[in-house]
């Protein structure tokens, strides 16, 4: 029988786990809403809680390992989460604890570098050996694939495009700095930004789904929000294109679903800002796999950890 993967995809405002057979197929999932600041015993009670009703739905799955998304910096090889400014977890040893509660081996990576291996395995990366990831949901996070594997950086940090500066003296971002690209593209920006725009409205409470649905209907201050945020991630795109000259950037998350309101100015913006003779044939696109990436992300890098283990 084919082994599958259990895959944990950690976001910001949900948790999802499933399970992902060799071909990238999610056969079974289940999600629940996360709290912005949840602590390590709750979220490890709710993973296993989760992967322990799909196990029990499919008892025939040989399932052998376990991928876990880490959303902010991780240390696969220790198994440790590192920190995430967004609940202000930091240090914890995630692979251990899951291993021993899930009686199986777990393998950790970044949200983002999961996302963009996963593309290589599975989506629109495959056969591409130089691409960036970048992750635009409620943070804005970076993958690097570099000769065709996940290039992590000297501190295991590399691709944070969400804390390139992207407006001087901008808004203050969670990680302390201001003007960070995440504080200005990602899911909560866009709703701010929107917010913002229509004091009237003062402080209802309000999605990036619900501003891009406002964008359809013809909003002007939802289609402006929209424009401003292309220019941003254009921006912070051009300056990542001009120091790595990849093949393609491909853009995930929840609000790249949405990249049709976005995608003319990111492109006008990146085609002004790039040094174009160096980044002739760059192409930037949505994922393939589409909202399940992280999930896939997730299983293709348990897939290869225990391969790892195996030789």
């Amino acid at each position: 029988m084919d082994k599958c993967q259990l895959a944990v995809d950690i976001g910001g405002s949900k948790l999802m786990v499933g399970i992902v057979d060799s071909r990238g197929q999610i056969l079974d999932k289940a999600r629940v809403p996360l709290k912005p600041d949840i602590r390590e015993q709750e979220l490890a009670d709710n993973i296993v809680s989760l992967a322990g009703e799909l196990i029990k739905k499919h008892p025939r799955l040989d399932i052998d390992c376990a991928g876990v998304t880490i959303p902010g910096l991780a240390d696969p090889e220790k198994g440790l989460w590192v920190y995430a400014c967004f609940s202000g977890i930091r240090d914890f040893k995630i692979v251990e604890v899951l291993s021993q509660r899930l009686g199986m081996r777990v393998f950790i990576e970044n949200d983002a570098n999961a996302c963009a291996f996963g593309e290589m395995v599975y989506g629109v990366g495959k056969g591409v050996r130089d691409f960036l990831w970048i992750t635009v949901s409620n943070g804005v996070g970076g993958g690097l694939v570099l000769n065709g594997d996940i290039y992590r950086g000297a501190f295991k940090s590399a691709a944070e495009v969400g804390h390139i500066n992207v407006a001087e003296d901008g808004r203050l971002c969670p990680c302390g700095n201001r003007g960070c690209l995440e504080a200005h593209a990602a899911g909560p920006a866009i709703a701010k930004s929107y917010l913002e725009k229509r004091p009237d409205l003062k402080e209802a409470a309000i999605t990036a789904k619900e501003v891009a649905q406002l964008a359809r209907s013809g909003d002007k201050a939802a289609l402006e929000v929209y424009r401003e945020t292309g220019y941003y991630l254009g921006k912070a795109i051009s300056y990542a294109v001009n120091l790595i000259n990849p093949v393609k950037v491909v853009l995930g998350g929840g609000v790249s679903m949405d990249i049709d309101l976005f995608l003319p100015e990111l492109k006008k913006t990146v085609d002004r800002l790039i040094f174009r003779d160096a980044n002739r044939n760059l192409t930037i696109e949505r994922t393939g796999l589409l909202y399940d990436a992280a999930l896939i992300g997730a299983a293709a890098i348990a897939r290869r950890g225990m391969g790892r283990f195996k030789q």
